[in-house]
């Protein structure tokens, strides 16, 4: 052909496409397929069905033939016949030399090739059955079986060779495998008859049938009269001539009327002549034989024609096929040479761009490192055909992926920002709510207006933890740190003072230990969240209990309600959450509370787990690690809480050292006549002790467990008078906050 026909340059991809489908496919499809696929297959099997009865259905056949003749002198023997032991030792000796040829050609190397996948499962069958042999002949010398049972146990081993020799006749010729089955067909049918004779011989040389044996003889009968039926209902014309000859027969017939005697079980068994019936079994098995060997002999030699006829059709549409492919196959692999190498290449950066590219563009924006989408993406190249325009296509859909997670990063960020300065302004607002509150407690002397403010107090201490929620989403630390470690008994008083219904919750006293003052706050809000979702999901006159133990690997506290719980798949789909911390998404609000845990958790190396609880709640176990828990005992300063970097200017503070917040440094910005003023310092009261300084914090504790035994005893007063308690006591002050989980 000209060398311009191949050219690559000015060819379009719908002209590649068509000409590398349309041109090999209709010829090959259209001839070698139909040629290989309706002659190659059918003339391959009629040739293996040849091959594969030679190798396995003629010895098959041939073993059959002599465990038959053995069955019937076992049962002989068990019957006491004369001369039935000599008989059997040749007749075994015999049925070893079939095994043993049988053996030889089934595992011959050419049997292993030709065998098909049934066949060797048939054969694997035979195999084993043949193991049972000498277990057989051994239960056949010392008379442990009886005569039905040792048919059976040559029935088995001839049933397994029969389904060998059916294996091997499968043809794609729908006449020819009709003359198959009924060969195999006319084979088990004389197999019945062969039972069915070895029985009544065996019961005839004992001197009587058994009723066991007689009705077994009986549905032998039924069987094999069943089976001839089957048989013979598709003979070839001559066959059937040859089958009526038999049935009209004085043998088959004298055979029949004992048959039908022994089927008459309401009279007893008949008295049947064993020469006259062994003589008649040998006449009419003999014509079944020459009957069954006609059919088989013509269903073979019919096979080769059969074959000849298809291969020498393949040989004449191949030969012109053949033409017609090598000239298509030399045009088709060169042009699918180019389009594989380009497809190929657009793959390799479609996948490095799936797999690397985008993967790191994206966390580079979550780290905060800023991208240019200009030098993340190559620009179009030029366009030659629609490969180039596949091409320039893909760069446009990276071009536009890259935007959009620069866009969504710039707007998450933004995002945060909000959250972070909602949050900062809701915090200043709150500590100044806060302090005036402390301001007003100190004045207020009347009890009912000091219940109400703590309650106040109280309300503030809530609203201060969820805006700490808006700066956690910000992926900012809350504006409460501690420089030093604080007990956990006040670090669990302090969480239960954050829940709103704090007087349901009990508090284990723990061991005496402290929590290093990085983490209380964190602690105190994630113990709070926790303590929350408790409260809020269990009934209001159930308990809450707060409990910590210490452990080789850390400090445990449990958080158990006697709530309604949550299924199975939940819990553990929590448990997920909090173990791996997922991004927040604004459709989940409603799990904040879950999120907001998980964060603080991961923070500070926190395992937090949700478990069923024994009471039909749940049961919170927060696991503090162990370098976040020291000893109680050891003289620390007060655990005074200090505002962190985010809710202090820079200008008042001093430089902290490593792993401390920064702290303000008292009178750095006084005006210099006052830094002047000298001091005046008061004279103490002899002999009076110096008061020991209390933390504001566990000052804070005390007034609120003062708060709750007073609320607790009011509502035991309610409760023996009988009128309702106010509407504006804390537990109903709020609805109950989402749930954690």
């Amino acid at each position: 052909m000209p060398r311009r026909f191949f050219s690559q340059q000015s060819w379009s991809i719908r002209s590649r496409v068509m000409l590398l489908l349309l041109a090999p496919l209709v010829p090959l499809l259209g001839m070698w397929l139909f040629s290989t696929a309706v002659t190659v297959g059918p003339a391959a099997n009629l040739l293996d069905v040849k091959s594969g009865v030679d190798m396995f259905g003629q010895p098959a056949y041939e073993l059959v033939s002599e465990l038959q003749a053995e069955r019937a002198l076992s049962m002989r023997f068990l019957s006491g016949g004369a001369g039935a032991a000599t008989e059997l030792a040749t007749q075994r000796g015999e049925t070893d030399t079939a095994l043993a040829e049988f053996r030889r050609l089934t595992g011959s190397e050419d049997a292993e090739a030709a065998a098909s996948a049934l066949t060797r499962q048939h054969l694997a069958a035979v195999d084993k059955a043949l193991e049972e042999l000498p277990v057989g002949r051994a239960v056949v010398d010392t008379r442990q079986y009886d005569r039905v049972q040792i048919m059976w146990l040559y029935s088995g081993i001839i049933d397994k060779a029969f389904g060998l020799y059916g294996s091997v006749s499968g043809l794609d010729d729908h006449e020819l495998n009709r003359q198959a089955g009924t060969v195999i067909a006319l084979t088990e049918a004389r197999e019945l008859y062969a039972r069915e004779n070895a029985l009544i011989s065996a019961a005839i040389a004992a001197g009587g049938m058994s009723a066991a044996e007689r009705s077994e003889a009986v549905a032998l009968i039924g069987l094999q009269r069943r089976a001839h039926d089957t048989a013979t209902r598709y003979l070839h014309p001559d066959d059937a001539v040859h089958y009526t000859a038999i049935l009209d027969g004085a043998a088959y017939l004298r055979m029949r009327a004992v048959e039908d005697r022994l089927a008459d079980l309401g009279r007893p068994a008949p008295a049947i002549d064993a020469t006259q019936w062994s003589a008649d079994y040998a006449t009419v098995d003999g014509k079944l034989y020459d009957l069954e060997s006609a059919a088989a002999t013509r269903t073979i030699d019919a096979t080769m024609p059969a074959a000849t006829a298809i291969l020498l059709r393949l040989g004449l549409a191949g030969g012109a096929g053949l033409v017609v492919i090598v000239v298509l196959a030399l045009v088709s692999v060169r042009v699918a040479r180019s389009i594989i190498r380009r497809i190929q290449a657009l793959r390799t950066q479609a996948l490095h761009v799936a797999e690397h590219s985008l993967p790191d563009v994206v966390a580079r924006l979550r780290a905060g490192v800023e991208v240019d989408v200009d030098a993340e993406v190559p620009p179009p190249g030029p366009i030659e055909d629609e490969l180039n325009e596949l091409e320039n296509a893909f760069a446009l859909v990276q071009r536009t992926a890259v935007a959009s997670a620069v866009q969504e990063a710039t707007l998450r960020n933004g995002l945060n920002q909000v959250f972070l300065n909602i949050g900062r302004r809701s915090q200043v607002l709150l500590h100044r709510q806060l302090a005036l509150l402390d301001a007003m407690e100190r004045r207020v002397t009347d009890p009912q207006d000091l219940e109400d403010l703590y309650r106040v107090d109280h309300l503030g201490a809530r609203m201060r933890r969820h805006a700490e929620d808006l700066v956690i989403l910000a992926g900012a630390k809350p504006g409460r740190g501690w420089r030093h470690p604080v007990p956990l008994h006040d670090v669990m008083r302090s969480a239960v003072s954050e829940v709103e219904e704090f007087t349901r919750i009990t508090v284990v006293p723990p061991q005496e230990l402290a929590l290093r003052g990085r983490a209380v706050s964190d602690v105190i809000h994630l113990l709070a969240e926790l303590l929350e979702n408790a409260t809020a999901y269990s009934p209001r006159d159930t308990h809450v209990t707060v409990a910590g133990q210490l452990l080789p690997n850390g400090y445990a506290v449990e958080i158990e309600d006697r709530g309604v719980g949550m299924p199975a798949s939940v819990v553990e789909e929590a448990n997920g959450r909090l173990a791996d911390p997922p991004d927040f998404d604004p459709a989940h609000s409603s799990r904040l509370g879950l999120f907001v845990v998980a964060r603080l958790a991961a923070r500070h190396g926190i395992r937090v787990t949700l478990r069923p609880s024994p009471y039909g709640g749940l049961t919170a176990v927060v696991l503090l690690p162990r370098e976040l828990v020291v000893d109680g005992n050891a003289p620390v300063p007060a655990a005074t809480p200090v505002p962190s970097t985010a809710a202090v200017p820079a200008a008042e503070s001093t430089s902290p050292a490593e792993g401390e917040l920064p702290v303000r440094e008292p009178q750095t910005h006084l005006a210099a006549p006052l830094r002047e003023e000298p001091v005046i310092e008061l004279d103490p009261v002899p002999g009076a002790a110096e008061p020991p300084v209390r933390p504001a914090e566990r000052t804070r504790n005390i007034l609120t467990s003062l708060l709750a035994g007073a609320h607790r005893g009011r509502v035991a007063a309610t409760v023996r008078t009988g009128p309702t308690p106010p509407a504006d006591t804390p537990a109903a002050a709020e609805p109950p906050e989402e749930s954690t989980s």
